[in-house]
């Protein structure tokens, strides 16, 4: 099986550019039309949270007939930039969800399950996982003890060294992992919000944070670092899923006349060309 993960979209009213220099619908363009063309297609997309960038129905409606435009289907969660509320009208009838008050969902496919959290607080940066999600969670994995799962939120469990970033962090990841610790049927979270690729350990889990596809967050480790974001080569994040493994690549998003390649390493003699 094999997911995309998209995130981190920023989508504003009428198509408006993002801080006066990111063009975020057309970078969104871009990548529906690359994850259109990749062989094999994915089964699944994942959208792991700031589908709009205040949450407004209007950055919604710019929104969704884009990801229509996805050949496989979509499941999606919210991220800090999103409102809940409106992001469940505007969703209603392209994607499901399986909680009456928070975006969960929950999606057998492939031999896994995939499960998304919604990590937003309302009006905040960082992320919380309420106390009713966290029950959810812990009868969504007592259903299916012996399939492997994977997690899907928006704000990463863990600092990764981008302070400005780490201070809006999913703050509650101990109570996460109490209620993980108990089902090691889950292999991983898969999140967003750094807007850059960046995988590290939690507890032992790989987590993998989903890269840009528009605008990066600096790569600026120091400790006073600014807030601030580049533009660097666009991606999104796949995950080839097998019973025995989870693989992920990082695959770049470029305009047919910038792609060179591919090139063959063996002659028609089977001999390395030197």
């Amino acid at each position: 099986m094999l997911i995309a993960q998209l995130t981190d979209l920023h989508i504003k009213k009428g198509g408006k550019i993002a801080y006066q220099k990111v063009d975020t619908l057309q970078c969104l363009r871009a990548a529906v039309a690359h994850i259109n063309a990749l062989q094999p297609q994915p089964d699944w997309v994942v959208v792991t949270g700031d589908l709009g960038d205040f949450g407004r129905p209007d950055e919604y409606a710019v929104l969704v007939p884009e990801l229509k435009q996805l050949n496989m289907p979509v499941k999606v969660i919210p991220g800090n930039h999103d409102h809940r509320a409106a992001l469940r009208e505007a969703f209603a009838g392209f994607v499901t969800f399986d909680h009456d008050d928070y975006c969960h969902f929950v999606q057998s496919a492939g031999g896994y399950r995939l499960i998304g959290l919604d990590s937003s607080v309302p009006g905040k940066p960082h992320g919380h996982v309420t106390a009713a999600s966290l029950l959810w969670l812990a009868d969504r994995l007592v259903e299916s003890p012996d399939c492997p799962t994977l997690l899907f939120l928006h704000h990463p469990p863990l600092a990764v060294g981008l302070g400005h970033m780490d201070v809006q962090k999913l703050l509650n990841d101990d109570d996460l992992w109490q209620v993980v610790r108990h089902h090691p049927q889950v292999k991983g979270l898969v999140v967003g919000h750094l807007h850059r690729p960046v995988y590290g350990t939690w507890h032992g889990l790989p987590v993998w944070v989903g890269p840009s596809h528009s605008h990066a967050v600096t790569l600026d480790l120091r400790a006073d670092a600014p807030s601030s974001f580049s533009l660097e080569a666009p991606a999104i994040q796949l995950f080839k899923l097998t019973p025995d493994s989870i693989v992920s690549h990082i695959s770049y998003i470029r305009k047919a006349g910038e792609i060179q390649g591919p090139y063959p390493f063996f002659d028609e003699h089977n001999k390395l060309i030197d």
